[in-house]
């Protein structure tokens, strides 16, 4: 503001007393020329005084009517700009102090005349810079709470709380695509069924570049190939997830108003798409997992990730006093298969008898290939009569079991070697396996 009080308003004091003075000298002739006023009264150095002072007082009104509107104006919008300034650089300063609200830094852009272009242009101005600031915040803290896991359905959390506070919305929901399939993995208040995903219609809307929105929904119901509980939602907004234009999967938000933004504004367009890599890296973690847990050859739990999850469920079996039971499994001459048959009718009787387990034993049972052709079954809050039952009836199933590999009928029988916590007396999991495998050659 000093450079405006110390040049242009100078300048402008100068101009309109230059100009009243002016005014002021020539005044007198235009009374001889217009007003027909005799010389002798007009051409004297009273009549000349009177005029360039006349001129000189309304330069001077003319100043200060400058100063009460204009230069006031100007000050105003100088001093809101200082005020926004200062909001910046203490929002830039300490951003988790909060946002950096721009109410308090707007002027009134009601005039209809150019000083309320300038206002209404200034107010713009302030909007789009608190706008992109407000984003920035919002985008930093979103970065920064997906850096902290690496879990699918806790980057599936964050993403969903950080799109619904962005763009507004009371439900959503996170598909992802596995395997050519879609499968849900975080919904928040909407109720989404596994028989309403379909396939077809999802992928399709993968392929779109925008995300696609449907506003003003009239009715009590919604057939939108989802379900939405009782949330009743009006607007509808399904974005397409791509990471180096690979399909990852569709996130839908649902809302009973408006949305608070647009998608398809640049720094919409760059929020969503700071979400999809981590949603991508998530997906390749959680993949990487499963491979490192699997069997490759039979699909069950290998040794040593098997192993890890035995530890665990020993751990809550001794913290709540609940019977844990072990079965050592081995399938008899399995060698003289290998030898007549080949390694391919092993492998095809392995990944058979893999199948019959899993298929045979509860949801919260382990099966783990524990090495070659032996199988180590965990039947948890099994004691050891619900462990001698089961793997009767999966030895009695295995025997009667018909494989056919080629123009061969093979045929399979089991041993196993049952082993109990706590009736076996045993204090730790390698005693338990131990007492199991000692069971097996009895």
């Amino acid at each position: 503001m000093k450079s405006l009080t110390g040049s242009v308003v100078r300048d402008q004091l100068f101009f309109m007393l230059g100009f009243g003075l002016l005014m002021g000298l020539i005044f007198p002739f235009f009374s001889l020329w217009l007003l027909k006023l005799p010389a002798s009264r007009v051409l004297t150095p009273l009549y000349f005084s009177m005029c360039v002072l006349a001129g000189l007082i309304v330069g001077l009104c003319n100043y200060f009517i400058f100063r009460g509107v204009v230069y006031r104006f100007l000050s105003n919008l100088a001093a809101r700009m200082q005020l926004f300034s200062e909001k910046l650089e203490r929002h830039r300063n300490s951003p988790a102090e909060g946002s950096c609200r721009m109410e308090d830094c707007l002027v009134d852009a009601s005039s209809a005349d150019i000083l309320g272009k300038i206002s209404g242009d200034f107010n713009n101005l302030i909007s789009s810079v608190a706008n992109f600031v407000e984003v920035e915040r919002t985008t930093n803290s979103f970065l920064d709470r997906l850096k902290r896991d690496l879990k699918l359905e806790e980057v599936a959390r964050v993403v969903l709380e950080a799109f619904s506070e962005y763009f507004g919305g009371q439900g959503s929901f996170l598909l992802v695509l596995e395997r050519g399939e879609m499968r849900l993995v975080k919904s928040q208040s909407v109720e989404i069924n596994r028989e309403q995903i379909q396939e077809a219609y999802w992928l399709e809307l993968m392929k779109q570049e925008w995300p696609v929105v449907v506003s003003g929904i009239e009715g009590e119901a919604i057939h939108l190939h989802i379900g939405v509980g009782l949330l009743d939602p009006r607007h509808i907004a399904l974005i397409p997830l791509k990471y180096r234009n690979e399909e990852v999967g569709v996130c839908g938000l649902l809302s009973r108003e408006p949305f608070k933004r647009g998608f398809a504004a640049p720094e919409a367009r760059n929020f969503i798409m700071q979400a999809t890599p981590f949603i991508y890296n998530a997906m390749i973690m959680k993949r990487l997992e499963v491979m490192a847990a699997i069997d490759e050859l039979t699909g069950v739990l290998n040794r040593r990730f098997g192993l890890r999850r035995m530890t665990e469920e020993f751990e809550r079996s001794k913290r709540y006093r609940m019977p844990l039971s072990v079965a050592m499994v081995d399938l008899d001459h399995f060698k003289k298969i290998n030898d007549t048959y080949g390694h391919q009718a092993g492998d095809f009787v392995l990944k058979t008898l893999a199948g019959l387990f899993a298929q045979n034993i509860r949801v919260s049972d382990l099966v783990i290939r524990f090495g070659g052709e032996e199988f180590l079954l965990v039947f948890n809050g099994a004691s050891a009569v619900d462990a001698y039952q089961i793997m009767e009836k999966l030895r009695n199933k295995a025997e009667t079991l018909r494989l056919q590999y080629g123009s061969f009928d093979l045929k399979i029988t089991l041993s196993a070697g049952v082993a109990s916590f706590p009736s076996d007396k045993v204090s730790d999991l390698p005693g338990l396996i131990h007492q199991a495998d000692a069971a097996l050659y009895i």
